[in-house]
Protein backbone atom coordinates (compact mmCIF):
# COMPACT_ATOMS: atom_id res chain seq x y z
CA UNK A 1 0.00 0.00 0.00
CA UNK A 2 1.53 3.58 -1.31
CA UNK A 3 2.25 6.32 1.52
CA UNK A 4 -1.02 8.35 2.50
CA UNK A 5 -3.64 8.56 4.96
CA UNK A 6 -6.42 6.13 5.30
CA UNK A 7 -9.84 6.96 3.79
CA UNK A 8 -11.78 3.23 4.13
CA UNK A 9 -11.96 -0.47 5.65
CA UNK A 10 -9.46 -1.98 2.45
CA UNK A 11 -11.07 -5.86 3.18
CA UNK A 12 -13.13 -7.71 0.90
CA UNK A 13 -15.49 -10.36 1.75
CA UNK A 14 -18.97 -10.69 3.62
CA UNK A 15 -18.92 -8.65 6.81
CA UNK A 16 -19.17 -12.44 8.93
CA UNK A 17 -16.43 -13.78 6.78
CA UNK A 18 -14.27 -10.41 8.28
CA UNK A 19 -15.79 -11.19 11.21
CA UNK A 20 -14.47 -14.30 12.11
CA UNK A 21 -11.08 -13.68 10.50
CA UNK A 22 -10.08 -10.97 12.64
CA UNK A 23 -12.22 -10.69 15.55
CA UNK A 24 -9.95 -11.84 18.86
CA UNK A 25 -7.33 -12.47 16.57
CA UNK A 26 -4.32 -11.68 18.36
CA UNK A 27 -2.19 -11.96 15.10
CA UNK A 28 -3.64 -8.46 14.34
CA UNK A 29 -0.58 -5.65 14.01
CA UNK A 30 -0.44 -2.10 13.61
CA UNK A 31 1.15 -1.06 10.16
CA UNK A 32 0.53 2.90 10.56
CA UNK A 33 -0.95 5.51 13.19
CA UNK A 34 -3.10 8.17 11.26
CA UNK A 35 -3.30 10.84 14.35
CA UNK A 36 -7.24 9.18 15.95
CA UNK A 37 -6.99 5.94 13.61
CA UNK A 38 -4.52 2.95 12.97
CA UNK A 39 -4.48 0.51 10.12
CA UNK A 40 -4.40 -2.98 11.09
CA UNK A 41 -3.39 -6.18 9.52
CA UNK A 42 -4.79 -9.56 9.88
CA UNK A 43 -3.58 -12.10 7.07
CA UNK A 44 -4.57 -10.76 4.11
CA UNK A 45 -7.49 -8.43 5.69
CA UNK A 46 -6.42 -4.19 6.18
CA UNK A 47 -8.63 -2.78 8.01
CA UNK A 48 -8.55 0.77 9.39
CA UNK A 49 -10.27 1.64 12.80
CA UNK A 50 -10.14 3.56 15.94
CA UNK A 51 -8.52 1.88 18.94
CA UNK A 52 -10.86 1.96 22.58
CA UNK A 53 -10.50 4.89 24.57
CA UNK A 54 -9.00 2.62 27.33
CA UNK A 55 -7.37 -0.33 25.63
CA UNK A 56 -6.53 -3.16 27.47
CA UNK A 57 -2.15 -3.38 27.81
CA UNK A 58 -0.07 -6.34 28.10
CA UNK A 59 3.00 -6.25 30.16
CA UNK A 60 4.32 -2.69 31.18
CA UNK A 61 4.78 -0.57 28.08
CA UNK A 62 7.42 2.28 27.70
CA UNK A 63 4.81 4.69 26.84
CA UNK A 64 1.12 3.49 26.24
CA UNK A 65 0.64 4.39 22.65
CA UNK A 66 -0.33 2.59 19.93
CA UNK A 67 2.86 2.09 17.49
CA UNK A 68 3.70 0.15 14.12
CA UNK A 69 4.29 -3.19 15.39
CA UNK A 70 2.20 -3.49 18.19
CA UNK A 71 0.04 -7.12 18.38
CA UNK A 72 -3.00 -5.94 18.99
CA UNK A 73 -7.02 -8.04 19.39
CA UNK A 74 -9.90 -6.72 17.90
CA UNK A 75 -13.62 -6.48 18.92
CA UNK A 76 -16.91 -5.72 17.55
CA UNK A 77 -18.25 -6.19 14.15
CA UNK A 78 -17.31 -4.79 10.57
CA UNK A 79 -17.36 -1.70 10.42
CA UNK A 80 -17.67 -0.55 13.45
CA UNK A 81 -14.33 -2.94 14.86
CA UNK A 82 -11.78 -1.55 17.25
CA UNK A 83 -9.09 -2.23 18.80
CA UNK A 84 -9.38 -3.28 22.19
CA UNK A 85 -5.91 -4.93 23.94
CA UNK A 86 -2.19 -4.70 23.13
CA UNK A 87 0.07 -7.33 23.90
CA UNK A 88 2.98 -7.29 25.52
CA UNK A 89 6.16 -5.53 23.29
CA UNK A 90 9.10 -7.97 22.67
CA UNK A 91 10.89 -5.06 21.75
CA UNK A 92 10.66 -1.55 21.87
CA UNK A 93 13.17 1.03 19.96
CA UNK A 94 12.70 4.50 22.01
CA UNK A 95 14.30 7.36 21.32
CA UNK A 96 13.72 11.54 23.20
CA UNK A 97 11.54 12.89 21.32
CA UNK A 98 13.31 16.19 19.20
CA UNK A 99 13.16 19.22 22.00
CA UNK A 100 11.12 17.18 24.38
CA UNK A 101 11.78 15.56 27.41
CA UNK A 102 9.70 12.90 26.99
CA UNK A 103 10.28 9.46 24.96
CA UNK A 104 8.88 8.40 21.70
CA UNK A 105 8.49 4.92 20.64
CA UNK A 106 9.72 4.58 17.25
CA UNK A 107 8.35 1.15 16.58
CA UNK A 108 7.54 -2.10 18.34
CA UNK A 109 8.04 -6.18 18.05
CA UNK A 110 10.97 -5.41 15.99
CA UNK A 111 13.89 -8.16 15.27
CA UNK A 112 16.38 -6.43 13.32
CA UNK A 113 17.53 -2.76 12.33
CA UNK A 114 19.01 -2.05 9.01
CA UNK A 115 21.01 1.11 9.83
CA UNK A 116 21.22 3.12 6.35
CA UNK A 117 24.10 5.45 5.44
CA UNK A 118 24.47 6.70 1.52
CA UNK A 119 27.70 6.08 0.46
CA UNK A 120 27.65 9.79 -0.89
CA UNK A 121 24.29 12.24 -1.31
CA UNK A 122 24.28 12.95 1.32
CA UNK A 123 27.59 12.29 2.94
CA UNK A 124 27.73 9.64 5.68
CA UNK A 125 27.31 10.51 8.93
CA UNK A 126 29.12 7.84 11.24
CA UNK A 127 27.93 9.72 14.28
CA UNK A 128 24.42 9.71 13.54
CA UNK A 129 24.51 6.00 12.69
CA UNK A 130 26.80 4.75 15.78
CA UNK A 131 23.38 6.29 17.84
CA UNK A 132 21.28 3.87 15.91
CA UNK A 133 23.60 0.96 16.77
CA UNK A 134 23.72 2.12 20.23
CA UNK A 135 19.49 2.19 20.58
CA UNK A 136 19.25 -0.70 18.76
CA UNK A 137 21.99 -3.13 20.82
CA UNK A 138 19.97 -1.36 24.18
CA UNK A 139 16.22 -2.70 22.66
CA UNK A 140 17.80 -6.00 22.19
CA UNK A 141 17.17 -5.14 18.54
CA UNK A 142 20.15 -7.31 15.86
CA UNK A 143 21.28 -4.28 13.83
CA UNK A 144 22.79 -4.57 10.34
CA UNK A 145 25.03 -1.89 8.51
CA UNK A 146 23.98 -0.79 5.09
CA UNK A 147 25.49 1.47 2.96
CA UNK A 148 22.94 2.66 0.12
CA UNK A 149 24.23 4.65 -3.60
CA UNK A 150 27.71 2.52 -3.58
CA UNK A 151 27.17 2.98 -7.67
CA UNK A 152 28.38 6.48 -6.82
CA UNK A 153 31.59 5.34 -5.43
CA UNK A 154 33.04 4.69 -2.05
CA UNK A 155 35.66 7.54 -1.21
CA UNK A 156 33.77 8.26 1.35
CA UNK A 157 33.47 5.10 3.60
CA UNK A 158 36.07 2.87 2.48
CA UNK A 159 38.04 4.59 5.37
CA UNK A 160 35.96 3.68 8.24
CA UNK A 161 33.65 0.85 6.81
CA UNK A 162 36.43 -2.09 7.93
CA UNK A 163 35.88 -0.33 11.82
CA UNK A 164 32.20 -2.08 11.33
CA UNK A 165 33.42 -5.15 9.98
CA UNK A 166 35.85 -6.00 13.07
CA UNK A 167 33.61 -5.15 15.23
CA UNK A 168 31.17 -7.87 14.05
CA UNK A 169 28.56 -5.86 11.86
CA UNK A 170 26.90 -7.22 9.34
CA UNK A 171 27.76 -4.80 6.43
CA UNK A 172 25.71 -4.72 2.95
CA UNK A 173 26.91 -2.36 0.16
CA UNK A 174 24.08 -1.88 -2.14
CA UNK A 175 22.69 0.35 -4.85
CA UNK A 176 18.94 0.44 -5.19
CA UNK A 177 19.62 2.07 -8.73
CA UNK A 178 21.55 -0.61 -10.14
CA UNK A 179 20.35 -3.64 -8.46
CA UNK A 180 24.23 -4.25 -6.57
CA UNK A 181 23.78 -6.27 -3.74
CA UNK A 182 20.10 -6.24 -3.35
CA UNK A 183 19.87 -10.04 -3.52
CA UNK A 184 21.11 -10.13 0.04
CA UNK A 185 19.62 -7.74 1.64
CA UNK A 186 16.63 -9.56 0.01
CA UNK A 187 17.99 -12.05 2.24
CA UNK A 188 18.81 -10.55 4.89
CA UNK A 189 14.97 -9.63 5.51
CA UNK A 190 13.25 -12.43 4.57
CA UNK A 191 11.15 -14.05 7.25
CA UNK A 192 11.89 -11.15 9.89
CA UNK A 193 10.38 -8.08 10.65
CA UNK A 194 13.14 -5.48 9.77
CA UNK A 195 12.98 -1.90 10.77
CA UNK A 196 14.83 0.26 7.77
CA UNK A 197 16.35 3.30 9.24
CA UNK A 198 18.60 6.41 8.79
CA UNK A 199 18.73 10.23 8.12
CA UNK A 200 16.99 11.39 5.26
CA UNK A 201 17.83 11.00 1.65
CA UNK A 202 19.98 8.01 2.08
CA UNK A 203 17.72 6.35 -0.17
CA UNK A 204 15.58 3.94 2.78
CA UNK A 205 12.62 4.01 0.61
CA UNK A 206 13.61 3.60 -2.60
CA UNK A 207 15.74 -0.05 -1.00
CA UNK A 208 12.26 -1.08 0.07
CA UNK A 209 10.82 -0.47 -3.43
CA UNK A 210 13.52 -2.43 -4.98
CA UNK A 211 12.82 -5.10 -2.62
CA UNK A 212 9.29 -5.12 -3.75
CA UNK A 213 7.79 -2.51 -6.55
CA UNK A 214 4.03 -2.93 -5.49
CA UNK A 215 5.26 -0.63 -1.85
CA UNK A 216 5.46 2.51 -4.94
CA UNK A 217 6.54 4.49 -1.79
CA UNK A 218 7.51 7.99 -2.82
CA UNK A 219 11.14 8.30 -3.33
CA UNK A 220 13.33 11.90 -1.88
CA UNK A 221 15.75 13.97 -3.55
CA UNK A 222 19.03 16.16 -1.78
CA UNK A 223 18.66 19.62 -1.21
CA UNK A 224 20.98 21.66 -3.87
CA UNK A 225 21.26 24.15 -0.81
CA UNK A 226 22.11 22.15 2.34
CA UNK A 227 23.26 18.70 0.87
CA UNK A 228 21.12 16.94 2.92
CA UNK A 229 18.00 14.62 2.43
CA UNK A 230 14.36 15.93 2.10
CA UNK A 231 11.47 14.23 4.19
CA UNK A 232 9.25 12.26 1.87
CA UNK A 233 8.07 9.69 4.41
CA UNK A 234 6.08 11.35 7.55
CA UNK A 235 4.82 8.97 9.23
CA UNK A 236 6.28 4.92 10.03
CA UNK A 237 4.63 2.38 8.54
CA UNK A 238 4.52 -1.31 8.57
CA UNK A 239 4.46 -3.38 5.08
CA UNK A 240 4.36 -7.16 4.70
CA UNK A 241 7.03 -8.83 2.91
CA UNK A 242 6.15 -10.99 -0.19
CA UNK A 243 6.55 -14.86 1.17
CA UNK A 244 6.73 -14.07 4.60
CA UNK A 245 7.83 -11.38 7.44
CA UNK A 246 7.79 -7.61 7.38
CA UNK A 247 9.60 -3.93 6.53
CA UNK A 248 9.26 -0.65 8.50
CA UNK A 249 9.68 2.51 6.69
CA UNK A 250 10.33 5.42 9.15
CA UNK A 251 10.76 9.20 8.40
CA UNK A 252 14.45 10.12 8.21
CA UNK A 253 15.98 11.69 11.35
CA UNK A 254 18.54 14.41 11.39
CA UNK A 255 19.41 13.71 15.22
CA UNK A 256 18.88 10.95 18.03
CA UNK A 257 18.63 10.91 21.08
CA UNK A 258 18.77 8.45 23.44
CA UNK A 259 15.76 8.05 26.29
CA UNK A 260 16.56 5.44 29.13
CA UNK A 261 20.37 4.66 28.35
CA UNK A 262 22.79 4.92 31.44
CA UNK A 263 26.37 5.66 31.30
CA UNK A 264 26.90 2.43 32.69
CA UNK A 265 25.29 0.53 29.74
CA UNK A 266 26.35 2.51 27.14
CA UNK A 267 30.16 0.71 27.01
CA UNK A 268 28.12 -2.65 26.08
CA UNK A 269 26.18 -0.87 23.33
CA UNK A 270 29.62 -0.85 21.62
CA UNK A 271 30.17 -4.70 20.67
CA UNK A 272 33.66 -3.36 19.72
CA UNK A 273 34.23 -2.28 23.37
CA UNK A 274 32.29 -4.13 25.36
CA UNK A 275 34.92 -7.35 25.54
CA UNK A 276 37.42 -5.10 26.99
CA UNK A 277 35.05 -3.92 30.31
CA UNK A 278 35.65 -6.12 32.29
CA UNK A 279 39.51 -6.49 32.14
CA UNK A 280 39.04 -2.56 33.37
CA UNK A 281 40.50 -2.20 37.01
CA UNK A 282 37.80 -0.71 38.05
CA UNK A 283 34.33 -1.63 38.27
CA UNK A 284 32.64 1.82 37.80
CA UNK A 285 35.49 2.61 35.03
CA UNK A 286 34.25 5.25 32.64
CA UNK A 287 36.89 4.06 30.02
CA UNK A 288 38.31 7.57 29.48
CA UNK A 289 41.23 8.60 31.43
CA UNK A 290 40.68 6.43 34.16
CA UNK A 291 43.84 4.25 35.82
CA UNK A 292 43.70 0.65 34.84
CA UNK A 293 40.95 1.20 31.72
CA UNK A 294 41.50 -2.19 29.27
CA UNK A 295 39.03 -0.15 26.75
CA UNK A 296 41.51 3.12 26.43
CA UNK A 297 44.19 0.35 26.37
CA UNK A 298 42.69 -1.42 23.73
CA UNK A 299 42.33 1.67 21.57
CA UNK A 300 46.09 2.82 21.97
CA UNK A 301 47.16 -0.80 20.90
CA UNK A 302 44.94 -0.24 17.55
CA UNK A 303 42.31 -3.73 18.60
CA UNK A 304 39.91 -0.91 18.93
CA UNK A 305 38.88 1.97 16.04
CA UNK A 306 39.74 5.89 17.60
CA UNK A 307 36.88 6.43 15.45
CA UNK A 308 34.21 4.68 17.09
CA UNK A 309 35.78 5.36 20.91
CA UNK A 310 35.65 8.66 19.88
CA UNK A 311 31.76 8.45 18.99
CA UNK A 312 31.61 6.59 22.32
CA UNK A 313 32.82 9.71 24.46
CA UNK A 314 30.63 12.12 23.01
CA UNK A 315 27.67 9.90 23.39
CA UNK A 316 28.83 9.51 27.02
CA UNK A 317 29.27 13.46 27.21
CA UNK A 318 25.72 13.75 26.57
CA UNK A 319 24.33 11.36 28.92
CA UNK A 320 26.20 12.97 31.96
CA UNK A 321 24.86 16.06 30.70
CA UNK A 322 21.62 14.71 30.84
CA UNK A 323 22.33 13.45 34.03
Amino acid sequence: MPEGRPRAVTCGGAPSAILSAVAGNPDAVVTAVYGPLVRVQVGEQVLVMSPRRRLRWHGDPTDPRLVVGDRVVLEGEPPAMTVAEVLERRTVLTRRAPGENRVRVVAANVDQAVVILAAAGPDPNTRLMDRFLVACHHAGIEPVVCLNKIDRGTDLVDGWVDDYRQAGYQVLMVSARTARGMGCLKRTVSGRTTLFCGPSGVGKSALLNAIHPGYRLREGSISEATGKGRHTTSTAQLFPLPGGGFVVDTPGVREFGFWDLSVQELARCFPDLAPHVPACRHDDCRHGSDEGCAVRAAVDAGTVSPRRYSSYLAIRAELDELG
